[in-house]
């Protein structure tokens, strides 16, 4: 097996998050009673989620694709919109299923039910999401630091 390294840095995995943290946030209080509380607790929400997904998921499946795979910058990318469309289609069954009377079995089937909902901007806002947020990360770890201009340092 090939060994080639995903670049690690704690800084990235903090800082990534908040890429997405202002989108979701204003995406998810629009049309709310008070918007600048809405704001501020769906960015905190959405930040620790994001956290949450870039450190337990799309890092360990990157640390695996690298043990079999070349790893270049396209990859973070990629898995992150790979791995935001599975959790989605997760979250899209789990609401499918309870969506009868008082959160009873469905009164649709699971196929109508996408038909109705997967060609709204959802699953697409998501994935792009997970898209962003592994470009972010990927950005921010590999980036050099940035060098001094003044001679005599």
């Amino acid at each position: 097996m090939a060994k080639h390294p995903v670049p690690f840095s704690p800084s990235a995995l903090l800082l990534a998050p908040l890429v997405i943290m202002v989108p979701a946030a204003i995406l998810l209080g629009l049309g709310t009673r008070v918007p600048m509380l809405a704001f501020g607790i769906f960015a905190l929400i959405s930040y620790f989620l994001a956290l949450a997904m870039l450190g337990c998921l799309l890092l360990p499946a990157l640390w695996l694709t690298s043990r079999v795979a070349r790893f270049s910058t396209w990859l973070p990318p990629v898995m992150g919109g790979l791995i935001a469309a599975i959790i989605d289609i997760g979250w899209d069954y789990l609401t499918w299923s309870s969506s009868g009377v008082d959160s009873g079995p469905p009164s649709t089937t699971y196929r109508q039910w996408v038909a109705k909902f997967w060609f709204t901007p959802e699953p697409y806002v998501v994935t792009l999401f997970g898209a962003v947020t592994g470009a972010a990360y990927i950005f921010l770890a590999t980036r050099k630091p940035t060098q001094s201009l003044d001679p005599t340092t």
